[in-house]
């Protein structure tokens, strides 16, 4: 018997190439799901090119062969170049961790299996934590992915350099991956061109956390978090303590939070206010209190920034009259009003919000071109927003197991649209009926839906993990850069060209992730050629 079962052991092996190769080390693209059952690719190296204060991705997979791998680890090296050199720091390595994802998301055309999401950092995390970054084990036959954040500094010269990333495995030096890095002769602006509200934190993030809101120990650890969305270009719907207080007898006193406000305009560039709506129920109290606040905002030269989010999604007669009344109520204020809705109305005898409404924020599948252009001449806003898998077109959709370029599209389209900011009703919707480090789904049928952010502490880390959706959020939000230096500098009929080229509309875009880079790499020379 035992003499049968080694046979066939023997045999299978040689079914199985992944049972009977060495190790391989290799390069994957950020827009492509590598899943730990994916055959390995063929590139061994990389070349990138990045602005000054840009980031630029680069993936590092490691399969086992025949025998698991134990200890493996990975480091960065400098880039260097005739121009000079750009120091390790700059390049930070994250895990990729996977999910089991045992049934795709609502719509998903993805096979089940295991997925990467979370990135742990390499550095300054736990080695004795559940879900460390370092080392590592690989099983036999299956691969472990590793992600680099390629920083470009805003001094950096432009040019040529290159560096590697070093894999070992117990001790022992597997193939190192080369890469080169191309700097463009110009640098992204510290000013986001797309404003945005990602939200979840605040009270929500407390409560997962275990968390007394008003402490200090919260606002230590929401600061991590915030810190963490900025540094992907997105703005959190809560920015800590930056509102002053008001009663109506003082007024506006910002003792305790103007300073903070101030630090997230002009230091840290938040390009959008989420105004509390206070005393909702009180009208005259709340007209009162808009008033004042609107006066501050506007002496500090912030009122453009602000808004006030109405009535969540309104869906039937009732809810369409609450956004009317609340639109009224601020309307003098002049706050500008923001509602989840398309500029179309939901149903004719429900009547319209114009009028009620300053920014709309409509589903990607709900986008009405026509109207919205409409309002758009009329100085109104639109920003757009995704939820779930709604829609009987093809817009995109946000979930894990659909594919990157998903992620990329849509803000394509949002400069094709003249759209200037986007929502994401949450970063943090996890529950306590779940553990994200394991089944990060929304009801039980999206995977990560509303949850771009992992709770750090089973990584070790004080504040969250990052997802790789959250990077490809970043690469797609550095896109709208390039389209807004290239169309400043005077040429916008060249962009819309380029853009059109690969997004047209909502449900009508490219699927290829090379499509968008080569794409990108025109906006980058016409930036360049100024």
């Amino acid at each position: 018997m035992p003499r049968m079962i080694f046979a066939l052991l023997v045999g299978l092996a040689s079914l199985n190439p992944a049972w009977s190769q060495e190790p391989v080390v290799w390069v994957a693209s950020p827009w492509q799901h590598v899943l730990r059952s994916t055959e390995p690719g063929e590139a061994k190296s990389v070349e990138i090119a990045a602005a000054r204060h840009e980031y630029e991705a680069v993936r590092v997979i490691v399969r086992a062969g025949a025998k698991s791998l134990a200890n493996v680890r990975v480091e960065a090296s400098a880039l260097t170049g005739d121009a000079g050199q750009i120091d390790a720091r700059n390049v930070t390595l994250f895990r990729e961790h996977y999910l089991h994802v045992f049934k795709p998301s609502y719509r998903s055309q993805a096979p089940a299996g295991w997925y990467p999401d979370a990135l742990i950092p390499v550095a300054g995390g736990a080695p004795a934590a559940k879900y460390p970054g370092l080392p590592a084990s690989v099983e036999a036959g299956t691969n472990q992915g590793f992600w680099a954040d390629v920083y470009v500094p805003r001094d950096a010269a432009p040019g040529e350099y290159s560096g590697t990333i070093k894999v070992t495995a117990d001790g022992v030096q597997l193939r190192p991956v080369s890469v080169k890095l191309r700097v463009l002769p110009f640098t992204l602006p510290d000013k986001i061109a797309m404003r945005s509200n990602f939200g979840g934190l605040g009270s929500r993030l407390a409560r997962q956390l275990g968390m007394d809101s008003g402490s200090p120990e919260f606002a230590a650890i929401e600061d991590l978090y915030i810190d963490t969305l900025l540094a992907h270009r997105a703005i959190p719907s809560s920015l800590g303590n930056i509102w002053p207080k008001w009663t109506p007898e003082g007024g506006i006193d910002d003792s305790t939070s103007g300073e903070r406000l101030r630090a997230m305009v002009e230091d840290r560039h938040v390009n959008a206010l989420a105004v509390p709506f206070a005393y909702r129920n009180e009208p005259e109290k709340c007209r009162a209190y808009l008033r004042d606040m609107a006066a501050y905002l506007r002496n500090k030269g912030w009122l453009d920034l602000a808004y006030i989010y109405l009535e969540d999604e309104p869906n039937n007669a009732e809810q369409y009259e609450t956004v009317r009344k609340q639109g009224e109520l601020i309307r003098e204020s002049g706050i500008r009003r923001m509602c989840t809705e398309q500029t179309i109305t939901s149903n004719p005898e429900w009547g319209t919000l114009y009028g009620a409404v300053d920014i709309w924020c409509p589903l990607w599948c709900l986008y009405d071109e026509k109207t919205a252009r409409e309002r758009q001449a009329l100085g109104e806003h639109i920003w757009t927003y995704t939820a779930l898998c709604q829609g009987k077109g093809t817009a995109p959709f946000w979930q894990i197991d659909f594919a990157p370029v998903h992620f990329r599209a849509p803000f394509w389209v949002s400069w094709q649209y003249g759209v200037k900011g986007f929502l994401y009703w949450s970063s943090i919707y996890w529950t306590n009926e779940q553990d994200p480090w394991t089944a990060p789904h929304f009801r039980q049928q999206y995977w990560g839906e509303g949850m771009l952010l992992y709770p750090g502490k089973d990584a070790g880390l004080r504040g969250p993990a990052p997802s790789i959706r959250l990077k490809l959020v970043r690469e797609a939000l550095e896109d709208f850069e390039y389209m807004t230096l290239a169309a400043r500098q005077g040429r916008p009929a060249q962009v819309a060209e380029i853009v059109t080229g690969v997004a047209r509309s909502f449900n009508d875009w490219s699927p290829s992730p090379e499509a968008y880079l080569a794409a990108r790499a025109k906006l980058a020379a016409l930036i360049a050629a100024e």
